[in-house]
């Protein structure tokens, strides 16, 4: 028994070094900020800022459409007429739905 506490560095028999080791081994394991939690976190920030950007980038996207589309009549007309199957009054409208490759 005497053997293994000689075998002990001094250092690690320092009582204030053996509440520093507890504490941090207490931080990184069973703390609830944990390094796995704060791993798991900053990948999930990566990905919601990855999406951020996207979806910044299909806001503008739509902007410059609406933009566009309010700003030319011709436009609007052309896309209430085939997205939206619009007609003008007194106008007939014929959809021709081209016949599948299975047939």
């Amino acid at each position: 028994m005497k053997s293994l506490i000689l075998q002990i560095p001094p250092v690690f028999k320092n009582m204030y070094v053996l509440g520093a080791l507890f504490f941090i081994v207490w931080l990184m394991i069973f703390d609830s900020n944990d390094i796995l939690t704060q791993l798991s976190l900053r990948k999930k920030e990566a990905d919601l800022q990855q999406t951020k950007v996207y979806y910044q980038k299909q806001i503008e996207t739509v902007k410059a459409d609406r933009k566009a589309l309010f700003s030319n009549q011709d436009l609007l007309e052309r896309i209430a007429r085939e997205k939206y199957y619009m007609s003008a009054e007194g106008e007939d409208v014929y959809v021709i739905v081209p016949a599948s490759v299975d047939q």
